[in-house]
């Protein structure tokens, strides 16, 4: 067996057995393997797909790269959640505290960002001091006593992944359901919950652009999880605009934070729908009790303690996140009713700025980022404030095309 004939087999769009597919990423993990072919390998599959077969023989290959921490066995009404990744998505952020205050369980495993769309750990890193490397007993520990944790992925966990997920972030071969599916559900059936929600985007500014594709995708994670005994449910949602007003690193966790105080908007409304629909999940309760707990605990201020308590647990100082003191104010050229805020033209200039990276040696900077100042319908006058720009310093050049992600009409 080589990988030459494994590229090849699937550049001409045939089957991979098991075998094949583990002596190509297995190796690529093992370093016998650069990553010239793997990435050839993995565009390959980009193009020519693979069958829900094969995804299921490479999720159980992620998942035996590494250990299985099993944490239903440790603890009860354990969940997870997971987000296919979306512009200003901060809501894992708002969602564990949320379930901790619930009497509900979750260890989160999350991922930095993919492609232009930021990732939970790097809006966790920017907490000064906040630890995102948990190992399995810490893990463990935090969960059952404070209800909630995340760390980044370990090399104990899906090891697989997190070299998988690196290289494909910067190759260009993130969009593809049964790379998504094997990344997402690998370290969800390897963390151990028994419930999953996945809140799977759809829209210009996520992986899915087109709902047919949503769809697919989702099927194929409520199939992976029953093959794994799993509970999996699946919500679509739309990313055609941002989740929130925020984004970029420590804008979004101060927005979370918002959120947490009980502001209201469209990150307020999917962090509850999820909630709601994990309770339901994990305790059998109608959902429309689950979505009453699921305000309350908003309302009452216990998820926005658990939230102080989780940052904490992990050696956070929230007192000193950092956004830029260097802000450009963008108005309207016109007046008229904001018609589109285009989610991918929104992150491209947070990127731009430096809020994410586009190849594996950038740097982010998580004090920089956008923070809208309108919504769509709203009437705005000429020269009426639409956003802010939180820059690294003010030399930064931009031209119009930068802002046409606002449509006045």
């Amino acid at each position: 067996m080589n990988i030459l004939d494994i590229i090849t087999k699937k550049k001409n769009k045939e089957i991979l057995s098991y075998a094949e597919l583990e002596y190509a990423f297995l190796g690529y993990l093992n370093h016998e393997i650069p990553d010239y072919q793997m990435s050839a390998l993995l565009m390959a599959i980009v193009i020519n797909s693979m069958t829900l077969e094969e995804t299921i023989a490479l999720t159980q290959i992620f998942i035996e790269s590494g250990e299985v921490y099993g944490l239903s066995k440790e603890m009860d009404n354990v969940v997870d959640k997971h987000s296919t990744g979306g512009v200003g998505d901060s809501t894992t952020l708002v969602i564990g505290p949320m379930c901790a205050a619930l009497g509900l369980h979750m260890a989160k495993m999350s991922g930095r960002g993919l492609g232009i769309t930021g990732g939970t750990i790097d809006k966790l890193e920017s907490i000064p001091g906040f630890n995102v490397n948990l190992d399995r007993k810490q893990l463990i520990n935090q969960v059952k006593e404070l209800g909630f944790a995340i760390s980044s992925q370990s090399d104990e966990l899906t090891p697989l992944d997190k070299v998988i997920y690196a290289l494909r972030d910067v190759t260009g071969t993130t969009e593809s359901i049964p790379l998504i599916a094997s990344s997402i559900m690998s370290k969800k059936i390897a963390l151990g919950a028994k419930d999953i929600l996945i809140d799977v985007k759809c829209g210009s500014g996520a992986l899915m652009k087109e709902e047919k594709d949503a769809r697919q995708l989702a099927d194929w994670l409520e199939k992976i999880g029953a093959y794994f005994h799993k509970n999996v449910r699946c919500v679509i949602s739309n990313m055609d605009t941002p989740l929130s007003y925020a984004v970029g690193n420590a804008l979004e966790v101060v927005e979370a934070v918002n959120v947490l105080h009980g502001k209201k908007g469209p990150l307020y409304d999917e962090c509850v729908d999820i909630v709601s629909n994990l309770y339901s999940m994990s305790t059998g309760e109608p959902i429309g009790i689950s979505r009453h707990k699921a305000k309350e605990c908003i309302r009452d201020g216990s998820a926005l303690k658990k939230f102080y308590d989780f940052v904490e647990a992990q050696g956070g100082k929230l007192q000193d996140i950092e956004i830029s003191n260097h802000v450009i104010h963008v108005k309207a050229s016109k007046s008229g009713i904001i018609k589109k805020i285009d989610a991918l033209g929104c992150a491209k200039l947070a990127c731009k700025l430096g809020a994410s990276k586009m190849t594996l040696d950038d740097k982010i900077d998580y004090s920089v980022g956008v923070l809208l100042k309108v919504t769509e319908g709203k009437q705005v006058a000429k020269g009426d404030l639409l956003m802010d720009l939180y820059v690294k310093d003010y030399n930064q050049t931009f031209v119009e095309e930068d802002f046409d992600f606002i449509d006045i009409g």
